[in-house]
């Protein structure tokens, strides 16, 4: 359950929190109740637009019958008729077409063949097929028929009367074009938004309407809607209540009226403003009368709270003011009296990270120190400058310790960057370890590729020294991954984290075969196959000293160092070697040195090459170097 420590934040928000709660409750009520009651405001016109909609519609029936019927009543039009002269019967549709203002007149005869017409189609266009106002017209009383009806693809209103002579010979046909002027005279008498649209394959086409954008309307009418029930749409960035009618039998012609909701909401976004600014000032006047309260009690707290804000970013000189004798002052001074420890706390933590790398201080702070380790699998790098002893002859101590300095500076910092971490420095030699105290997964992978990038950083430190004057650095560098006991070693008075074991001396025995074979970095064979991402080239299976079982050693190569050919030939050489064909192993051998005459590794192996062949090992020569010294 979420509290609040602080009294004054708990007055506060108890005050003012119950008061938004009531006024947010009475906000949402009255916002709801003004929503629902424009969205029944506005379905009410609606519904009274679409009776307006269908009187008006009613009212040009009737205006289309009585035309219609004046036309059937007059005695020159039957004469036309009876004559059955084409031209004048056209030429009266026309006239009387023109007299009422008609979108078009039609003459049609009581087989439903279209006799006369003004609406003009083009040559070979189908008729258009009356059977079904005909049909309406039959079944009526005053056989007579209203319908809206698509002719040529267009919307019209067609009344149909019979031409009585006296008994029905013909059909009289009136129709009015449904098209924008009519859905404006609409919209003035109804104030509404009217669109006519039709059915077209899967979706709607506009006829006419008062939109300024009416194919959005098109796009966003869905099916499923219900005739006669109103909708909510989104167009044009609005919401808009909307109400569709059908025309006709099978709804493909359709009527929507809509009218905008944000119209009818204007008067309740007033009230809505005017209530969330009664609400802004009761806040307010909550927050201040509230505040006033629980500051006399809880300022003390407060300065406590700012001053643990300092110790938390590490600022531990702002001491809090003990000027009282209750529980609060009683607690300031434990503050004052924590903080001290605090500090001292952390300027032995910076202290010990600069004698042992960081992350061995964490692991000794973070535990309780013991005597003891555990075994863990570790990576372990040995790096040492060569011929230092011939650096400190022509360097003063302080050069020397200088130079050192900067050296041993590059070294960590690539060391660090692979999460190694430095255990000791030997006078010139680091001792660094990978995978303890932390375990990355991938630690050989990334001793091989510190101790590759250490011999990089070499070379640049080297460039950086010869600008300076000063000598250049050769360092070596050896691997070896195994398991070894890894904690805290010493005596119960003065304890140092450590590894110790068989794979710390190997590593350490690798590292010393690097000045034998002259090259600036070895690893052993569980480090090779630990990091299998490197390329690496075999030099040697040897015995080193206080070692009864050899191990093969590699080198690490650089990437682009060597060429695949090469190093498959000198793969074919060392076989050969070992199976006593000194002969062709010779004869690689000096290829690789005529292709790289600085490689040290060749010319080693064909002076052993040379000294066998002038004196052949024993049978039990296993190809094993032996060294019986470190």
């Amino acid at each position: 359950m979420f509290r609040f420590r602080s009294f004054r934040t708990r007055l506060t928000v108890f005050f003012v929190g119950l008061l938004l709660a009531v006024q947010v409750a009475a906000f949402v009520i009255v916002d709801f109740a003004n929503s629902h009651f424009a969205r029944q405001q506005i379905n009410s016109e609606l519904e009274v637009d679409a009776r307006v909609f269908g009187r008006l519609l009613a009212s040009r029936t009737a205006q289309s019958v009585q035309a219609a019927r004046l036309l059937s009543g007059d005695f020159a039009f039957k004469t036309a008729y009876a004559s059955g002269d084409q031209k004048t019967l056209l030429s009266a549709l026309q006239n009387h077409q023109t007299r009422i203002k008609a979108g078009v007149m039609v003459l049609l005869s009581l087989d439903e063949e279209e006799i006369a017409s003004t609406q003009r189609r083009p040559p070979g266009a189908p008729e258009i097929d009356f059977s079904a106002i005909i049909e309406a017209a039959d079944d009526s009383d005053e056989e007579e028929a209203a319908m809206v009806m698509l002719l040529d693809g267009r919307p019209y209103q067609i009344v149909l009367v019979p031409l009585l002579a006296p008994l029905p010979v013909a059909w009289i046909g009136v129709g009015f074009v449904l098209d924008d002027d009519f859905v404006r005279a609409l919209k003035d008498l109804t104030l509404a938004h009217v669109s006519l649209l039709r059915r077209a394959g899967g979706g709607w086409r506009i006829e006419a309407s008062t939109l300024a954008q009416p194919d959005e309307l098109a796009a966003s009418l869905g099916g499923g809607r219900r005739p006669g029930q109103s909708f909510l749409l989104h167009m044009a960035g609005r919401d808009s209540v909307t109400l569709m009618q059908p025309l006709d039998d099978e709804g493909v012609l359709q009527v929507v009226l809509q009218r905008p909701l944000a119209a009818a909401l204007a008067p309740y976004h007033r009230l809505r403003l005017a209530l969330l600014a009664l609400t802004a000032l009761a806040f307010v006047a909550s927050l201040l009368g509230a505040s006033a309260i629980a500051r006399g009690v809880s300022r003390p707290v407060q300065q406590l709270v700012t001053a643990t804000r300092r110790v938390q970013k590490g600022l531990y000189d702002g001491a809090v003011a003990v000027d009282r004798d209750d529980e609060i002052g009683e607690l300031a001074g434990a503050f004052n009296r924590m903080t001290q420890g605090l500090a001292e706390r952390d300027r032995v933590r910076d202290m010990l990270g600069k004698v042992v790398d960081p992350a061995v201080a964490e692991q000794l702070l973070s535990k309780e120190l013991e005597l003891g380790g555990e075994e863990r699998e570790v990576s372990i790098l040995f790096s040492d400058i060569r011929d230092f002893t011939g650096l400190g002859e022509s360097q003063s101590p302080a050069e020397l310790l200088d130079l050192l300095n900067r050296y041993l500076t590059h070294m960590t910092g690539v060391i660090e960057a692979q999460g190694g971490v430095v255990d000791k420095y030997i006078g010139d030699a680091i001792m660094a370890l990978f995978g303890a105290p932390l375990d990355h997964g991938d630690d050989a992978q990334r001793a091989v590729r510190a101790a590759l990038g250490m011999a990089r950083e070499l070379t640049l430190l080297n460039d950086e020294l010869a600008d300076l004057g000063l000598p250049r650095i050769a360092a070596g560098m050896g691997i070896n991954t195994g398991v070894v006991v890894a904690g805290n070693m010493g005596s119960a008075r003065r304890l140092n984290y450590t590894v110790i074991g068989d794979g710390v001396n190997l590593a350490s025995r690798i590292e010393g075969l690097t000045r034998f074979y002259d090259v600036p970095l070895i690893v052993g064979e569980s480090t090779a196959a630990a990091a299998p991402e490197f390329s690496y080239r075999e030099l040697d299976l040897v015995r080193v000293k206080g070692r009864r079982e050899p191990v093969r050693i590699f080198e690490p190569l650089q990437p682009g160092s060597f060429k695949a050919e090469d190093l498959e030939r000198y793969h074919q050489a060392l076989a050969c070697y070992r199976a006593r064909d000194w002969q062709r192993a010779d004869q690689i051998f000096a290829a690789l040195v005529a292709a790289e005459p600085a490689c040290p590794v060749h010319a080693l192996y064909r002076r052993r090459i040379a000294e066998f062949m002038a004196s052949p090992p024993g049978e039990d020569w296993d190809g094993v170097e032996v060294f019986s010294e470190k």
